[in-house]
């Protein structure tokens, strides 16, 4: 295996919610259906909101409850860790990270040789590509993840991009992960595990401090 370091200052896109564009778009290709079951209208309408997170709402009453801490302390802290970008507003997401069901995770290195703002700007308007990492691996200067119906549908989007972007972009190294392939993707497990050991650390030294006393 293969292991392979990004900050997460180098993101560039992370809009998990693009590729519902997809989805609306490739409708005919798809046949309507996502996991056996058909989309009418109505359902891709309601799709579309709780992938932006309209309607969804943070309950503040059930977390004071739990925490037993004032609503408005839990309202306060929540609106400071949206202020400092710690988290995002609450929303529904895909279950296999950014990838719709039945759609292929493409996972690429790409070397952009010239022009990059403008070709990280088409990647910015594209719902193929929720996420954008600037890279430094070898020869490589960008990472991104891209979802695609079919594995021919990436190889004709690859090569609109070097028609549009003509010697512009250079080596391409691809992993194509497809939806029998991602079975458990538990999009906040890390995070999760790291605030448990930086609590653990916190009760560690408030223990340490009561002993000393």
């Amino acid at each position: 295996s293969e292991s392979m370091f990004f900050s997460n200052q180098t993101f560039i896109k992370y809009n998990p919610s693009h590729p519902i564009h997809l989805i609306e778009s490739e409708i005919n290709k798809t046949q309507g259906k996502l996991n056996g079951y058909k989309l009418d209208a109505l359902s891709l309408q309601i799709l579309k909101k709780l992938l932006y997170g309209i309607g969804i709402q943070t309950n503040e009453n059930y977390l004071s409850e739990q925490l037993g801490i004032h609503r408005k302390t839990i309202e306060r802290r929540i609106s400071l860790l949206l202020k400092e970008k710690i988290i995002l507003k609450s929303t529904c997401r895909f279950p296999r990270f950014v990838v719709p069901p039945n759609y292929t995770l493409v996972i690429s290195l790409i070397e952009i040789k010239k022009h990059s703002d403008k070709i990280e700007k088409a990647w910015n308007d594209d719902p193929h590509v929720p996420i954008i990492l600037r890279a430094s691996t070898g020869r490589y200067t960008h990472l991104i993840f891209s979802c695609f119906y079919l594995m021919e549908d990436h190889l004709e989007w690859q090569e609109t991009y070097n028609q549009r972007f003509s010697g512009c972009l250079g080596a391409v190294k691809n992993t194509y992960l497809s939806p029998s392939m991602m079975f458990s993707i538990a999009q906040q497990f890390v995070s999760l595990e790291i605030i448990k050991s930086r609590l653990k650390k916190i009760r560690g030294k408030e223990l340490i401090d009561i002993m000393k006393t």
